[in-house]
Parts: C-alpha cells; sequence; structure tokens
C-alpha cells in the first residue's frame, strides 16, 4: 500500500539566522500539497517550500525546504515574496491565503484574481492608506 513519507531539509538555514530572526520554532509541517507557506510560528520571517514528490513505487514523499528572508522583511502569503511587514499580509492572516499556491502550475488560472487582491488590501497596512 502506497504511503505518504515526509523528507526535511527544514530549518537547515544560513549561519546567523538566529541573529535575524532570534530563537525560532521549529514546528511547521508541510501540507500534503506544493506550494510556498509562511511560518505563523516564526513571524513570517520564515517561509517553506513543500513538494510532494510521487515515486515509482506509488509512495508519496513530502520535501520540506525552508528560506529566510532578508532583515526587516517578512514572506507576504499573497505575493509568495519576501516584503516589508507593512507592504505584506498580516502574518496572523498568512494562512488566510495559503490557497494561491493553487495556481501555480495551472496555465490558465490568473496567479491572483481581484477578489484575493480585494480581501489581502483590507488587511495589508499600506493598501489601506492609500484607500
Amino acid at each position: 500500500m502506497p504511503s505518504l513519507q515526509s523528507k526535511r531539509a527544514a530549518y537547515e538555514l544560513p549561519d546567523g539566522a538566529e541573529f535575524l530572526v532570534g530563537g525560532f520554532r521549529t514546528s511547521f509541517t508541510c501540507p500534503a500539497k506544493n506550494g510556498y507557506f509562511a511560518d505563523v510560528d516564526n513571524n513570517c520571517q520564515i517561509f517553506h517550500v513543500c513538494n510532494v514528490v510521487t515515486h515509482a513505487d506509488g509512495n508519496t514523499e513530502v520535501q520540506q525546504y525552508s528560506f529566510l528572508c532578508g532583515n526587516q522583511t517578512v514572506f507576504n502569503q499573497l505575493s509568495l515574496t519576501c516584503a516589508f511587514a507593512e507592504e505584506a499580509v498580516p502574518c496572523q492572516n498568512a494562512p488566510d491565503f495559503f490557497y494561491v499556491n493553487d495556481n501555480i502550475g495551472v496555465e490558465t488560472a490568473p496567479f491572483l484574481t481581484d477578489n484575493d487582491v480585494q480581501r489581502a488590501a483590507q488587511l495589508i497596512p499600506s493598501y489601506k492608506a492609500k484607500a
């Protein structure tokens, strides 16, 4: 019977990462789907790339890779990039935008819809200031 395994290169961050992030929690586990995911437990200063691989024997493996955003930036779950906090979806709301990953690789789907942008605009400080 096929099984789901997890292969993690998680939290293998560059030397000095603790100086930017401080002590960090290693609690994030990839969902069984591909994409880029903000690490809410680490104030979105860390994000993860999750990759689901199905092997010839039918077993599925979830690969997890962790990355650190640059100094004074956080992972913006809307744009899937690191950005200044005032230009990003607030970290606590990042899971509400995990679905953005669903359109990666779908040629006929837009990266973001107008509805996605409008939902985020209500939360992003710099967007609210322009309204």
